[in-house]
């Protein structure tokens, strides 16, 4: 298992983003970027001059492939599950030097764990400038959500963040945008107390089996789609090698329903009656829209868009993670 999935590392298209529902942090990379790529034993590391990630994987993590609608299009990813942890810190604590930061000359610096409550995550920031560390110790043992200036003190200083679970790291040096900003490309953090304090570990929209946490998720690189969003030459070898993952690590109905789509399109020239069924929507939706992207010459297609014109996704409810169908 370890080896497919930490060979997206090597990718620069693949995302990576680790996280709760409500605080996440996400690394991208250009394709162009210097970047440490490093693998050795399970584990698999890059590093960024904006960021990195280092992903280890044992017997006990559980892969979860899915795809769905998303926007105008589609999104595919694979979360890398451990069972439900107990505990979780909710309130600001200082956990000392990170000495196992990605890069040598972070390793003297302060870790601070916010206390986002998550019991799988440890959502900190890191800093060596003494003005912040006595504001974040000023508010030591107590919820962020109290923390009053101090929040405002975080977003202009900008230290780096660090976001941990039982399978992860992510690392973000890039600065926090103000409130009214919108997040930089590349690596950046999310951080939405009102989606915290609704307590999930992860969207509802993601199939996580019941009982585990997503340690950390890969999102597979689009193959009409570039990570910002914008149309790209069809790259089908992408859109391959994600119906492999998925195929490997997906739900079993969910692939067996896709293929029956897939060969009754094939077969076709109009949907039949099972197609048009409720159960079946959502994967018709989805093989219309891969099909209008990588084969728009397809013979059966118009057929089927006849009978079945294209629905609307609209964004409300989706994870807050990197989805490189949505822009």
């Amino acid at each position: 298992m370890a080896d497919d999935l930490l060979a997206w590392v090597d990718d620069p298209d693949a995302g990576w983003s680790v996280g709760t529902f409500g605080a996440l942090a996400e690394f991208l990379r250009d394709p162009d970027e210097p970047a440490e790529v490093t693998h050795a034993g399970g584990r698999a590391t890059v590093v960024t001059p904006r960021g990195g990630v280092d992903v280890r994987l044992t017997e006990d993590v559980r892969p979860v492939a899915w795809e769905r609608r998303a926007g105008e299009s589609w999104s595919q990813a694979v979360a890398l599950c451990l069972f439900l942890p107990a505990g979780g810190r909710s309130v600001v604590t200082e956990l000392g030097p990170d000495v196992d930061a990605l890069r040598d000359e972070d390793r003297d610096a302060v870790l601070v764990d916010l206390g986002v409550g998550a019991p799988h995550l440890e959502a900190c920031v890191r800093t060596s400038d003494a003005a912040l560390l006595a504001a974040l110790r000023s508010v030591e043992g107590r919820p962020l959500s109290e923390a009053g200036a101090v929040a405002g003190t975080l977003v202009e200083a900008g230290p780096h963040r660090v976001f941990r679970t039982g399978v992860a790291r992510l690392e973000v040096f890039t600065p926090i945008p103000p409130p009214d900003g919108t997040s930089p490309d590349g690596p950046h953090t999310h951080l939405l107390p009102r989606l915290l304090a609704r307590g999930r570990t992860h969207a509802a929209t993601d199939p996580i089996p019941a009982g585990y946490v997503p340690g950390a998720t890969i999102h597979l690189p689009h193959p009409t789609r570039s990570v910002d969003g914008r149309p790209i030459r069809a790259r089908p070898e992408r859109h391959r090698r994600a119906q492999e993952v998925l195929a490997r690590y997906g739900d079993p109905q969910a692939v067996a329903a896709k293929a029956a789509v897939a060969e009754a399109l094939a077969t076709s020239t109009a949907p039949p009656a099972w197609a048009r069924e409720r159960a079946y929507r959502a994967t018709v939706e989805l093989a219309l829209r891969q099909c209008e992207e990588l084969e728009p010459g397809h013979p059966h297609l118009a057929g089927w868009r006849r009978e079945l014109p294209r629905e609307r996704v609209e964004g409300d409810g989706q994870p807050l993670t990197h989805d490189p169908a949505q822009g």
